[in-house]
């Protein structure tokens, strides 16, 4: 990754909650193991089922998460992501598969975290992953009071 873009990555992700308690030598590290790729408009960056093991970071461009009805009668939008969105973290923590399809509404632009690189974080630098996942831990969990208070408005 060169230099530009590991400096826009970095200052992309101080304005990531999910990484604010990080500083900026430990987001320069996180940024040397992601990967980015780009996804046209109605590409799927991953669908409900497949397997997992991979955070997206949003850098441009918005997508859907789209979740299959419980009867069977199509799809659902449940949440739309933009730049600074974060998604895939679940199949990054319990490994399981997506839990929902996720499609670019737009030219979008992500990187990547692998759970190869995350598992290379977590072995060369505990403290470091200690950090992301108590990270991850607050956006599961604001994400798990946001769908409570969803489901008491519904009910």
């Amino acid at each position: 990754m060169d230099l530009k873009l590991n400096k826009e990555l970095i200052e992309l992700m101080k304005d990531i909650p999910m990484f604010q308690e990080l500083n900026e030598e430990e987001l320069s590290g996180i940024a040397l193991k992601l990967d980015e790729e780009k996804y046209d408009p109605g590409a799927e960056l991953f669908r409900e089922g497949d397997p997992g093991g991979k955070l997206f970071i949003i850098a441009d461009g918005s997508v859907e998460i789209e979740k299959s009805r419980s009867h069977g009668s199509g799809r659902i939008v449940i949440a739309r992501f933009e730049r600074g969105g974060v998604i895939g973290e679940m199949s990054l923590v319990d490994g399981m598969t997506r839990s929902a399809s996720v499609i670019s509404v737009q030219k979008t632009r992500v990187y990547v975290l692998t759970h190869k690189s995350f598992d290379e974080i977590t072995e060369n630098t505990p403290r470091l992953a200690v950090k992301m996942l108590r990270g991850m831990t607050s956006l599961l969990s604001l994400r798990l009071r946001n769908t409570s208070g969803w489901f008491a408005d519904v009910f």
